[in-house]
């Protein structure tokens, strides 16, 4: 069984999702058993693209679709253990139950490609705010940041280009430091 909620995480808001597991197991084996089933769960919540990572507590990223680009998530275990660093140890202890947490990172990498989308307004998108190099886009409650170029369009509105970006890794204090940097610029 699993049970979804926002909670606060370590800039802002994130999804936690809790496995009450039937019986004691340890981390390492439900994930063994149990991660295809959670990639297609998190890929349908988000409509997303799951990039898987290890070792756990990480355990990917999230490439939400949104306008035709991505918004991008950290996905990582929150609890019994958590970042920044657990022993491999840890791993092999029986859980009754194991947290999932989604949350919002910058970007690290550079976009694939980028798509052009033209709108008359950008509010016609919901909670957008447009800054010099990138936006902040509100989406499911959790705001995201984008490296987002845009102009004026002559015949009027506005042309955005939204970024894609494919699958990599990254170090995910350094993409929630720049959620964070981004984030207070805001304000």
């Amino acid at each position: 069984m699993v049970r979804r909620a926002y909670v606060q995480g370590l800039i802002q808001r994130r999804v936690k999702y809790r496995f009450d597991l039937p019986q004691p197991m340890s981390i390492k084996q439900w994930l063994q058993n149990n991660f295809e089933e959670l990639k297609r769960l998190l890929e349908s919540d988000w409509n997303a693209e799951f990039c898987p990572a290890s070792p756990p507590p990480d355990l990917g990223s999230l490439l939400i679709n949104w306008r035709g680009g991505h918004l991008v998530a950290d996905v990582s275990i929150c609890a019994p253990i958590s970042r920044p660093w657990s022993p491999p140890i840890s791993l092999e202890i029986p859980v009754k139950r194991i947290d999932i947490c989604v949350e919002p990172v910058a970007p690290v990498t550079e976009a694939v490609e980028y798509v052009k989308i033209y709108t008359p307004g950008v509010k016609l998108f919901g909670r957008v705010t447009l800054r010099k190099d990138y936006a902040v886009v509100k989406h499911k409650g959790l705001f995201f940041a984008v490296d987002m170029k845009y102009k004026a369009d002559p015949r009027g509105g506005i042309v955005l280009q939204v970024p894609r970006y494919k699958c990599a890794s990254y170090e995910a204090g350094a993409a929630m430091r720049r959620l964070k940097n981004l984030l207070e610029i805001r304000r």
